[in-house]
């Protein structure tokens, strides 16, 4: 063998050796990340400065490309020591005609340290009917899920044996009511109504954004989204449907939600903010 053969035979086994190397120290890096338990990715825990929302309700369109699909009305109230939220929609238009739904959800949030309570959210859809139903225990969080009609459907109260959790709404109101610097991160883990799922949150930048013909300053926020793994507490899954989104935020002391986007397995869907009174 010549030398011009051998130095290229050494050069071709140092690429190889170089590759391995850096094949390996990635692998080394992965293990180790997902070695992280994902508790040590929640925080914090307590609410920031901006805990309170001025009373309000607002309506609000969805779609996916633009293309609008459904409505819905929410509303923030006080009643004592609690703080109430109510959102009611469901699709229209065409979408209606591919996919009827009319949804109703409804979450009692304790103001001292935005503690949740309890919810209930309604489903109803074409040729069924979902009724969840969640309660905050000192014991933990206990669900029920009925769907009617469904004769093998026996609905129970279950334990979700994960902890700390909260519901949709508390979990949103707790990371809005942080400081919400750029480039902040927070986690949560948030229970939807059907699995826990750990949410984080990164604070991307300070914006305009047009929102019902006018342009306001927004704060962007860019979230991931897996689901908990209930039998295997340490593990992580990817979520079926989801890829990844954003959330706007009124860059002002109520910061309220102006528009979400979310890239899922169907394309890009929104939601967007259409009015708001204050009461």
């Amino acid at each position: 063998m010549g030398s011009k053969q051998i130095a290229r035979s050494r050069a071709a086994y140092c690429v190889k050796l170089t590759s391995a190397v850096v094949m390996l120290a990635a692998a080394v890096v992965s293990v180790c990340h997902s070695a992280e338990p994902w508790s040590n990715r929640i925080g914090p825990a307590t609410p920031g400065p901006f805990l309170l929302v001025s009373p309000f309700s607002g309506e609000f369109r969805f779609g996916w490309s633009d293309i609008g699909a459904a409505s819905a009305k929410a509303s923030l109230a006080y009643s004592g020591d609690e703080i109430i939220v109510e959102v009611e929609g469901g699709t229209d238009g065409l979408a209606r005609a591919l996919w009827q739904l009319d949804a109703r959800h409804k979450a009692v949030i304790l103001m001292e340290g935005l503690k949740p309570i309890a919810f209930e959210q309604i489903e109803k859809y074409a040729n069924k009917r979902v009724r969840t139903e969640a309660v905050f225990k000192p014991d933990g969080l206990w669900r029920i899920r009925a769907v009617t009609p469904d004769p093998k459907n026996v609905a129970k109260w279950k334990r979700i044996k994960v902890e700390p959790v909260r519901d949709i709404v508390s979990a949103m109101l707790l990371i809005r009511s942080q400081s919400l610097n750029n480039g902040d991160r927070i986690g949560v883990v948030a229970f939807p109504g059907d699995a826990p799922f750990l949410v984080e949150v990164t604070v991307a930048k300070r914006e305009q954004i047009k929102i019902a013909g006018a342009l306001r300053k927004a704060i962007k926020l860019d979230f991931q989204i897996q689901r908990i793994d209930v039998k295997n507490k340490d593990r992580l899954a990817p979520h079926g449907k989801f890829r990844s989104g954003s959330v706007w935020l009124s860059d002002d002391e109520d910061r309220i939600p102006l528009r979400a986007e979310v890239d899922i397995f169907i394309g890009y869907v929104f939601g967007e903010l259409e009015s708001l009174r204050f009461d």
